[in-house]
């Protein structure tokens, strides 16, 4: 009789851990392969009057998890939309010009400067000013990514300092952040999904470290949406 129990006991403990274990699995990890959202950490450098400063790490891959807007994270309404915004600015156009700015693209641009200054802002920080020149820059390059390829030396091998340098702007400092969001319902879910992965890289972070920039001032972003519906965006800042 004792060792029936036994077998019993053991037998229903394994089984209580099978089910155990099945349940962790579902929603692990949050990896994917199939890089439906995608925050630039390659060749992320920051330039200064002192030489340039290159760090090189892993790009991120993470899977779609939609912000709700009844959750009150996710903003929805700028609070100080930009007005001007360019549908293309100054600088290398082997493509030609982006096309005109869609109704869409303009309000997803206002959604996520919002989102950048929000975060900001719950920080302490100071709200970065619009810049329409920098935006059109940012825009362009956002175009250029689309044909030839994720990259802040995308089309022509120059970084991102040098490009903004060549708009026009003097600074002592400059910092880029590029992103590419999969095609989501509404696009601005995805966007926002890569946008907090940049913020909350912590303090180590390069996307973290431009975004909460205490020496920085002036930001342009600028969007494209693809006929498939991925978004490229681009966030220019200087000093």
């Amino acid at each position: 009789m004792i060792g029936k129990s036994n077998r019993k006991f053991w037998f229903v403990t394994g089984f209580c851990l099978l089910v155990l274990l099945a349940g962790c699995g579902g929603q692990g990890g949050q990896i994917v392969t199939d890089q439906s959202l995608t925050s630039d950490n390659l060749n992320i450098q920051q330039q200064h009057t002192t030489p340039t400063v290159s760090i090189s790490v892993s790009r991120q891959l993470i899977s779609p998890t939609p912000a709700s807007s009844s959750g009150g994270t996710l903003p929805t309404q700028p609070y100080n939309p930009p007005t001007n915004i360019p549908s293309t600015g100054t600088g290398s156009a082997p493509y030609g010009p982006p096309p005109p700015l869609t109704a869409e693209e303009a309000q997803l641009t206002q959604q996520l400067f919002d989102l950048i200054n929000h975060d900001r802002a719950v920080r302490g920080l100071y709200p970065f000013v619009w810049n329409p020149t920098l935006a059109g820059g940012a825009r362009l390059h956002s175009w250029n990514m689309y044909h030839c390829g994720f990259s802040h030396t995308c089309p022509d091998g120059l970084n991102q300092c040098t490009r903004i340098a060549n708009e026009g702007f003097t600074f002592t400092d400059c910092g880029e952040c590029i992103g590419l969001a999969g095609p989501s319902t509404p696009p601005w879910n995805n966007i926002y999904a890569v946008q907090e992965s940049m913020i909350n890289e912590g303090p180590t972070g390069w996307h973290y470290i431009h975004l909460t920039s205490t020496t920085l001032h002036r930001i342009g972003v600028g969007i494209y949406v693809d006929p498939n519906g991925w978004v490229f965006f681009t966030e220019d800042i200087v000093s």
